[in-house]
């Protein structure tokens, strides 16, 4: 609520009789009232004359300086040295005054000089990472867990500091910053080591280009905190964000992930706007590309919580993982600076990712093939378990019990059909990974005989684990 201070406390009785929160600026002693004025919008009505002016000046001032928002009304139509006593106006008259002096006190948008721009040709939006991180934007990178997010963010990372391209992507040389919440410093350690020896890159030549950071367990780890009427607060590991980008001279950040660094409600549209509003000026003023990665909700939707996350950035892209092949796509889901629903595939190799061009036609099929086979294999094994754990044999051998066709019915098997069932039935036990043996007793005490996996494997076997 507006306060209202006019030169005397029976002028302000006159604003208090209007319903206005007023009191007497002759009794306004600085910073001893600053509390009271702080935030607040205030509204100094001066007498008629130069005594006044000058009063209401420095009430202006120290009102400022208390962290105020002071605005000096002169009522109209008043006689020399008169006051609001004097004044002839309605508290009607009086709230259009104010709205007229708000309007006038505030700084118009400063607007583009096409006249100039006219004589100066256009560039495109710059990228650090060609399609996916516009340079001083804030990019959401999204992708269920597993899917890969935090070991492709440090390979891109990684391949910015190295100045070399990735998974086909052109990324400008820059240092790079990549911070985790998830990780410690030995995950890290493990995932470079194997990054560099994926990329042709020594890791000492990265020392001063390419920085890793754990806040792994690490209290008030996020970037900003909000009051219950949704302020919000840059916390010190902003402060500490904003001057390693600085002292690095990064223009690429790999921030992992929202869920840590973000502790207000993802599903209210204001405190998500004004985070990434936050994050967006860091981007602007340090000219870096700010990666923030993120999780997918239960729907479906590639973003967790209000839509705001989406609207608010630029760029956004999101990693899929097809756990049957190990296949992982990367799609473009927002670009405004780029061609929205590119696509690239590529695929998990010692700790790192190769783009599926970059593999020889047949190792990218023999990638998916065996993926595949070691799905299916776990498929079967699965279905196994639950048979004999209902104590219902199958067997090897065509007849109703037939592992394959029983198996193909059940909803342990996902629909992957009885032909997958029989060749995963058959690689295993080529793997020594099944057996035909004893299941368990019969009422008859007769021994059940049928499929069953090996000793050394031991779940789901019910005549062993009833003799362990």
């Amino acid at each position: 609520m507006a306060i209202f201070m006019a030169e005397g406390e029976a002028k302000a009785d006159k604003l208090a009789g209007w319903g206005l929160l007023a009191t007497s600026l002759k009794d306004w002693r600085g910073f001893d009232y600053s509390g009271y004025v702080k935030g607040r919008r205030v509204f100094i009505l001066p007498d008629n004359d130069q005594a006044g002016a000058q009063q209401a000046e420095k009430v202006r001032e120290s009102i400022d300086l208390a962290g105020g928002e002071p605005i000096i009304v002169k009522l109209p139509d008043l006689p020399d040295g008169g006051d609001i006593l004097d004044w002839r106006g309605s508290a009607e008259d009086l709230q259009t005054l104010v709205t007229n002096a708000v309007a006038k006190s505030a700084e118009p948008f400063e607007t583009l000089d096409l006249a100039a721009l006219a004589q100066i040709p256009a560039s495109p939006k710059p990228f650090v990472i060609e399609r996916l991180a516009p340079v001083g934007e804030v990019t959401l990178f999204t992708g269920p867990g597993s899917s890969g997010k935090s070991l492709l963010s440090q390979q891109l990372a990684t391949a910015a500091a190295a100045g070399t391209g990735t998974l086909g992507f052109d990324i400008q040389p820059t240092p790079s910053i990549y911070i985790t919440c998830e990780d410690d410093a030995d995950q890290l350690h493990w995932r470079q080591e194997h990054l560099c020896s994926a990329l042709g890159v020594d890791m000492a030549s990265l020392a001063g280009k390419l920085h890793l950071a754990s806040a792994r367990g690490e209290l008030g780890s996020e970037l900003a905190t909000f009051a219950p009427d949704g302020t919000m607060k840059p916390t010190k590991s902003y402060d500490r964000l904003v001057a390693t980008i600085h002292a690095t001279g990064a223009r690429l950040a790999f921030l992992d992930n929202v869920a840590h660094l973000f502790s207000g409600n993802e599903n209210d549209r204001g405190e998500v706007t004004r985070f990434v509003g936050l994050l967006n000026r860091l981007a602007g003023e340090t000219g870096a590309a700010v990666v923030l990665l993120g999780h997918p909700n239960k729907s479906g939707d590639s973003y967790s919580g209000s839509t705001a996350w989406l609207n608010a950035v630029r760029s956004q892209f999101t990693v899929a993982h097809d756990e049957e092949t190990d296949a992982r796509t990367l799609t473009i889901g927002k670009a405004n600076y780029a061609r929205k629903g590119d696509q690239v595939r590529f695929f998990w190799q010692n700790w790192a990712f190769v783009a599926e061009e970059e593999l020889p036609p047949d190792r990218a099929r023999e990638l998916m093939e065996t993926q595949r086979a070691v799905a299916d294999n776990d498929i079967f094994l699965n279905c196994l378990r639950e048979r004999n754990r209902q104590q219902r044999a199958v067997s090897e051998k065509s007849s109703k019990t037939y592992a394959p066709l029983v198996f193909a019915g059940m909803p342990e098997s996902k629909g992957i059909g009885k032909t997958r069932l029989e060749k995963a039935m058959d690689r295993l036990f080529r793997l020594d990974k099944i057996e035909r043996g004893e299941l368990w007793k019969g009422a008859d005490r007769k021994a059940v005989i049928g499929l069953r996996e090996t000793p050394e494997e031991g779940a789901g076997n019910v005549a062993d684990n009833t003799c362990r």
